[in-house]
């Protein structure tokens, strides 16, 4: 019973498994230059300034994508700590239900045996009553015994098919896990490489307001 319940805790954790990744909501800053460099034409000064903000806004933007990678690394290892627990479970799986299969086999087969020696028994008129009645109720209470251990193997049997069945689910989510994960680490390389622009234009256009200032 300790066995079936267990399986039961593993098949509720593997149903529990669709999960997904945080998803990414940074917004790059905008880098409008045109439209500064047209607001602040006769005052250099004050467009220096602008840019400097302009140019906290990407730093800013630079934080939260590395706090999105940082994130993004735990993502991956759970994603990676789930497939190992995925991985572990089948084989469990597996191996339970070879164990149980071979188990029931040795039940059935016993339970034959003991079939047989009942109808050998009843063929033997000459054992006096007493010595067949004890015979007969030996048997009788092997084969009580044998059916309860056959429906407590098919209730493990039972278990183990919810389980495997668990898994599968499991594996479908985790594939989703992993894609989302796969998918975040290229938005975020595709944020890192526009801010990286951003803030080469910005740097050269401060180094061409600087000049201009002098």
């Amino acid at each position: 019973m300790k066995k079936i319940l267990f399986l039961a805790f593993m098949a509720l954790g593997m149903s529990a498994m669709a999960q997904h990744v945080t998803p990414l909501s940074i917004q790059l800053a905008d880098v409008k230059l045109d439209s500064l460099r047209t607001l602040y034409i006769n005052e250099p000064t004050m467009y220096r300034a602008a840019l400097e903000v302009v140019a906290q806004s990407l730093a800013k933007n630079a934080e939260e994508i590395k706090a999105a990678k940082a994130e993004l690394k735990v993502e991956q290892t759970h994603g990676k700590e789930m497939a190992n627990s995925i991985k572990e479970a089948t084989k469990m799986a597996a191996s339970l239900k070879k164990l149980y299969t071979k188990e029931e086999s040795e039940l059935k087969s016993m339970q034959k045996v003991v079939e047989k020696q009942q109808k050998t028994l009843n063929k033997q008129k000459e054992l006096n009553q007493s010595t067949r009645d004890n015979y007969l109720l030996f048997l009788e209470k092997q084969q009580k015994e044998l059916g309860y251990s056959l429906r407590e193997v098919a209730d493990r049997q039972r278990a183990i098919a919810d389980l495997e069945t668990s898994i599968q689910n499991g594996q479908t989510r985790l594939q989703t896990y992993i894609q989302e994960t796969q998918q975040k680490a290229l938005d975020l390389a595709q944020l890192e490489a526009q801010l990286k622009e951003k803030n080469n234009t910005l740097k050269a256009e401060q180094k061409s307001a600087k000049s201009l200032q002098q």
